[in-house]
C-alpha cells in the first residue's frame, strides 16, 4: 500500500480517545515505517476551511511534504480541501478495498464495521455498491 505512514499527533490522540492505536500501528510497521509527527502551524490556506484539528494537520502535513504526498481522509469538507490542493487521496473504505485487493485482509465488510462501531459514517447506497463490486 505504502512504504512510510506519517501519523500527525491530532489524528493520534483523537483515535486514542475512543480506542487504543498501538496496536494499529504496529500491525502497520511490519510491512511499513511510520513516523507519528507534530505540527507546528496549520497551514493558513488549510485554516481557513475550519475543518477538524485531525484533518487540519493531515493536510497541512501534506502540502508541507509536497508533490507525491497522499491522505486517507474520511471527511468530505477535507476531501474537498484535498482536491482543491491537488492532493492525492483515499477514504477508509477505499483503503481497505486495497487491502483486500493485496491480501492483507480477507473481507472489507468486518472491518467497516468496526470502523462504524466507532464512529466512522458512510452511505449504505455506497457500501452497498462496494459490496457487490468486490463480492461481499
Amino acid at each position: 500500500m505504502a512504504d512510510f505512514w506519517i501519523i500527525p499527533e491530532s489524528v493520534v490522540a483523537e483515535v486514542e480517545r475512543k480506542r487504543s492505536i498501538g496496536q494499529y500501528i504496529a500491525e502497520l510497521e511490519i510491512s511499513s515505517k511510520t513516523s507519528q509527527e507534530s505540527i507546528d502551524e496549520i497551514n493558513p490556506h488549510v485554516a481557513a476551511w475550519d475543518l477538524g484539528q485531525g484533518e487540519s494537520e493531515v493536510l497541512s502535513l501534506a502540502l508541507q511534504k509536497g508533490v507525491g504526498a497522499k491522505v486517507v481522509l474520511d471527511d468530505l469538507q477535507a476531501r474537498k480541501c484535498a482536491k482543491l490542493f491537488d492532493i492525492g487521496l483515499i477514504g477508509s473504505v477505499g483503503l481497505l478495498v486495497m487491502a483486500k485487493r493485496l491480501g492483507v485482509i480477507d473481507a472489507v465488510k468486518p472491518e467497516i464495521n468496526k470502523l462504524r462501531e466507532v464512529g466512522l459514517r458512510v452511505d449504505p447506497d455506497f457500501l452497498a455498491t462496494i459490496y457487490q463490486k468486490i463480492s461481499e
